[in-house]
């Protein structure tokens, strides 16, 4: 066995450990039931920027195959934008009307992205 394929084998990622991760993730980005103080919602919303930050990077790099993956990452990160105004609302950084009118926006972007041409 050569140094290469020693070191391969000893750094393989295997399917459970990606799915703990993806647990991880899932829970560091999550916001739950009782609100922290602003610097912990702010550490949540940099990493939730972060992970929708690499899935666009993701879509622009063209490795997602099909339409269907490709339109199922574009629905996560516009739930993900969605979060982090939730976040922003959560830490009263942003008044409600604020809110509304991001929501309104949202809207018509995600209708005017269904449109034939």
């Amino acid at each position: 066995m050569t140094v290469l394929e020693a070191v391969k084998k000893s750094n393989h990622i295997n399917h459970e450990e990606f799915e703990e991760i993806s647990q991880i993730i899932f829970q560091s980005i999550a916001l739950n039931g009782s609100v922290k103080s602003s610097s912990y919602i702010s550490k949540k919303e940099a990493l939730l920027t972060s992970f929708s930050d690499f899935i666009a990077q993701y879509l622009k790099l063209n490795f997602t195959g099909s339409k269907q993956n490709k339109l199922t990452l574009i629905k996560i990160i516009s739930k993900l934008n969605l979060q982090k105004e939730l976040f922003e609302l959560a830490s009263g950084e942003t008044k409600i009307q604020d809110f509304h009118k991001a929501s309104q926006s949202l809207g018509k972007k995600s209708q005017s992205a269904f449109v034939e041409k």
